[in-house]
């Protein structure tokens, strides 16, 4: 099953996508904001990609309680189930952002620790934690 991974932020989405068997994972280009209209931009990326599912991070707090955060990454999620109608599915991503930039950190090649491939590291984080909660590896 191919799964398309969401780190949804207020300026960038971090996206990644698994292969066909749900097994490997790979970002993909985040996206601005600014500079591109979310929903388009997904809906682009599905029609290159067909993954089967959705899955986007839901920061949680300390308690496993949804943050304000959470609530507004619902609430696009749910714009993203209106209009492109695949299965969603969320994972708790808190820390996903922190351990990529530490995982960025740790390279022997020089890699630019831009804000952007922070998240779309993110977005692989999350779909591996997805992968590994439901069993798909």
């Amino acid at each position: 099953m191919k799964t398309l991974g969401i780190d949804y932020g207020k300026r960038r989405i971090g996206m990644a996508v698994t292969d066909e068997l749900g097994i490997t994972v790979r970002p993909l280009p985040t996206l601005d904001r600014k500079r591109t209209d979310p929903l388009t931009a997904i809906r682009d990326t599905i029609a290159q990609e067909h993954p089967d599912t959705i899955v986007f991070g839901l920061p949680l707090d300390h308690n496993d309680e949804e943050t304000a955060m959470a609530r507004e990454v619902r609430s696009f999620a749910e714009k993203v189930i209106r209009e492109i109608g695949l299965p969603v599915e969320f994972v708790d991503e808190s820390g996903s952002s922190q351990r990529a930039e530490f995982l960025l950190r740790g390279r022997r090649k020089k890699v630019r620790r831009t804000k952007a491939n922070v998240d779309k590291i993110a977005a692989c984080l999350i779909l591996e934690q997805f992968i590994e909660e439901n069993g798909q590896s």
